[in-house]
């Protein structure tokens, strides 16, 4: 099952939790009998199998087939890091901006778990893409949490790049308030602190409990947001 929520740490702390993608003991069983198409494919995906994969779409499997999380095989490869298998199912026309249970689409995933390759196939879709084939760069999960901002806490550096050229919202707030500028710093990247500094981040911003960059700031972060006018 997905685990979704933001916790406070300490006081005046901000940390977003991650999203997990579960599948089903039951689907990952060897042995089920009737598993339909669908469940397979899911199973493939998340093995890596991508000459499994394209059997069973040319076979006819329903490519955006759910898990009980609302996973599907596109979100699935995502999480593990099988770009084979992601730009196979883009091609085949899968749901882009498929959503789990909690909220969380492919771009979330690849971005949280640092798969910068599958990120920018799933990016490749917003230059030319439309409707359900273009993906949605600010989508926010149900903790409010998008791509930009679970990357930026996580430091994957070239995938927080590649989503501010793509025209990533820095300043989208989560649910307790927390933006992409808030967790780099008080997670100490700082490469990530000054790619957000150059897209014009608020670096005055409060979440919900009152925090702001500066007061959650790693010691080698605050001088650098001092500089950038950060006064609280």
């Amino acid at each position: 099952m997905f685990l979704l929520g933001i916790g406070l740490g300490r006081s005046k702390g901000l940390i977003l939790n991650h999203i997990f993608l579960g599948i089903t003991a039951l689907l990952f069983m060897s042995g089920v009998a009737h598993a339909s198409d669908g469940e397979d494919l899911l199973k493939a995906a998340y093995a890596g199998d991508l000459a499994q994969v394209r059997a069973l779409l040319e076979k006819g499997a329903d490519i955006d087939h759910q898990a009980q999380t609302g996973a599907t095989a596109l979100i699935i490869a995502s999480q593990n890091g099988h770009e084979g298998i992601v730009q196979a199912l883009l091609a085949r026309g899968a749901e882009i901006n498929h959503q789990t249970n909690d909220g969380a689409t492919a771009l979330y995933i690849a971005s949280q778990n640092g798969h910068e390759g599958i990120v920018q196939a799933l990016l490749a879709r917003r230059l030319w893409g439309f409707g359900p084939l273009r993906v949605e760069i600010d989508h926010q999960a149900k903790n409010g949490v998008t791509a930009l901002l679970i990357a930026s806490q996580n430091g994957h550096e070239g995938i927080v790049q590649a989503l501010l050229a793509r025209g990533a919202d820095v300043e989208l707030q989560a649910n307790n308030g927390a933006t992409a500028f808030s967790m780099a710093s008080q997670q100490g990247h700082e490469e990530i602190v000054k790619a957000l500094l150059a897209e014009g981040a608020n670096v005055e911003l409060q979440a919900n409990n009152g925090a702001t960059a500066l007061s959650v700031a790693k010691t080698q972060i605050r001088q650098l947001l001092k500089a950038a006018g950060a006064t609280q």
